[in-house]
């Protein structure tokens, strides 16, 4: 597992690792992440030293260089795992293509599963330009004992109907969910103490990335219209600091200032406990504009384990997950005024909100807990190693 960007890769790979390890697989994880107290890599885990990247080559050529250090990296464990007795390599990492490079080069006779946290749908996307090609001329899932995992349906079929993409060499399983940890709390009043929120007051809350595509603007906008009929409801925003985002938290917050919504909007940074956020609020918003880079979103997950009522545009895969009305509640995507409509509907009716919160998490433990999505991982290894030539 090399280092992953934003976005919650690191912790989808943690929990693919441990789903894994609980459903009796003998994994051994090789990760090149640079800071095990910041990410919290477990003492089991090998960590492969690189030296340090050199900052005059950085500063001058950050984008060449940075593929030179990815490439050095996946050398490096491609090497480490060529001598191990490991059966079968799972590739969590995002730099996928440079791995399977790697992969060949060094000449490790393992097959490979390639996991892809994303939909076909942000191939567009710069940062997938690579990929895009690399998906299109038949790098994953084509090339000898090379497989491709993904987490949504979408994907899966985008590779075997519109790549052709041999169907026994495509594979899907959930990201899981610790189901153990994001469960109903039913202390709301407690926790609305804990965080410094009134009891007594509606309680809408925004969890993730402040990145436009997330649609916090439109949340903020809608907001005006749900207090004129709750004057008194308050929006929480807990987001995690990322670089490159403080533009995106200034505009929100010239957005609240110009609106008059000071007083009604809470911009917070990241919290040690997500879960209790999801559990305070009486109403969670995923208003996301188009899919992002991980699909569904791993904060719809969570949330709906948490037994929260979850309003959310039915973009990319969350209509994989989520059905309108039955265990979440879909509203239009870039309109704030159908947004307001759908918030408050639902502060008006706590039975309903209730429903749909229960509805989620049956749906959460049923198909995304730690117990069933490992036990399909460890059915996706075995038809591999039993497939091999």
């Amino acid at each position: 597992m090399l280092s992953p960007p934003i976005e919650g890769h690191h912790v989808v790979s943690k929990r693919m690792i441990e789903a894994a390890i609980r459903a009796g697989i003998d994994a051994h994880v090789m990760t090149i992440e640079r800071d095990a107290k910041i990410v919290g890599i477990p003492q089991n885990w090998t960590v492969l030293n690189l030296k340090k990247k050199s900052r005059r080559y950085v500063r001058f050529s950050p984008s060449l260089f940075s593929a030179v250090d990815e490439l050095r990296a996946s050398l490096s464990i491609s090497s480490s795992a060529k001598f191990s007795d490991c059966d079968l390599i799972h590739v969590l990492n995002v730099t996928k293509e440079v791995y399977v490079f790697a992969h060949k080069l060094m000449r490790v006779k393992k097959p490979l599963l390639l996991h892809f946290y994303h939909s076909q749908y942000v191939l567009t996307d710069d940062i997938f330009f690579i990929r895009n090609m690399a998906l299109r001329f038949g790098l994953f899932g084509r090339v000898i004992d090379n497989y491709a995992l993904t987490a949504n349906v979408s994907l899966s079929k985008f590779m075997v109907e519109r790549l052709g993409v041999d169907p026994e060499r495509v594979h899907y399983v959930p990201y899981p969910i610790d189901t153990d940890m994001f469960k109903p709390l039913n202390a709301k009043r407690n926790l609305r103490e804990k965080h410094g929120l009134p009891s007594d007051q509606p309680v809408v809350a925004y969890v993730g990335s402040l990145h436009p595509a997330r649609g916090v603007s439109i949340l903020i906008r809608s907001f005006r219209n749900v207090l004129s009929r709750f004057p008194r409801a308050l929006l929480y925003i807990s987001h995690p600091h990322h670089n490159g985002e403080e533009a995106y938290e200034t505009h929100l917050h010239e957005l609240i200032k110009n609106s008059k919504l000071q007083k009604s909007v809470l911009i917070v940074g990241p919290s040690a406990h997500i879960e209790e956020v999801y559990n305070l609020a009486d109403i969670v918003v995923l208003p996301f504009q188009r899919p992002y880079w991980i699909d569904p979103p791993l904060v719809l997950l969570e949330a709906m384990s948490s037994g929260a009522a979850v309003v959310a545009t039915s973009v990319g895969a969350i209509n994989e997950v989520a059905n309108d009305h039955e265990n979440a509640v879909f509203t239009k995507a870039g309109d704030p005024r159908i947004l307001a409509k759908n918030i408050i509907e639902l502060i008006e009716n706590p039975s309903e909100r209730h429903k749909i919160g229960q509805k989620a998490r049956e749906t959460i433990v049923q198909n995304y807990s730690y117990n069933v999505v490992g036990n399909k991982l460890l059915e996706i290894y075995d038809f591999i190693l039993n497939h091999l030539d």
